[in-house]
């Protein structure tokens, strides 16, 4: 996949007081998206996990490093790409969790990826240039569209 020629762009601390930033930053690149409203809350909502997740764990503690999202609109797609330069991490290489197990009998956690997973249409990972790089892709819909 290409990028636009010009995605917008923010780079924020890799911290969770960023989030409401991050979160704004989507918003006002999904005005003209052309996603659905059910779409868009499921990107947002993958967003939160990802930019928490690599808050959390993405960077040594003491050592808080930075979060950058691109977002872009290509042919029937929309991207959000979420880099940062933490240690290597591909969400979309976990096992999913046993959902059917009883919650007595699963461990704490794994269910965050599992979710952004299946709240996305396609979830991109690629380690490039010390970075991780995480594509959250959704499919738009619409008139002509399935």
């Amino acid at each position: 996949m290409t990028a636009a020629p010009h995605p917008a762009h923010l780079c924020l601390p890799a911290e969770t007081a960023a989030l409401t930033a991050a979160q704004a930053f989507l918003e006002a690149c999904l005005g003209d998206s052309g996603l659905d409203t059910a779409s868009a809350s499921r990107l947002a909502l993958a967003l939160e996990e990802v930019f928490v997740d690599i808050c959390h764990y993405g960077y040594p503690e003491g050592d808080p490093g930075t979060i950058e999202l691109r977002a872009w609109g290509e042919d029937d797609r929309f991207v959000l790409e979420i880099a940062d330069q933490g240690r290597p991490f591909d969400g979309q290489s976990l096992p999913d969790p046993d959902v059917e197990a009883s919650l007595e009998d699963r461990p704490i956690g794994g269910l965050g990826w599992y979710l952004v997973r299946r709240m996305v249409s396609t979830l991109e990972y690629q380690r490039r240039d010390g970075c991780n790089v995480t594509r959250l892709v959704m499919t738009r819909t619409g008139p002509g569209r399935t």
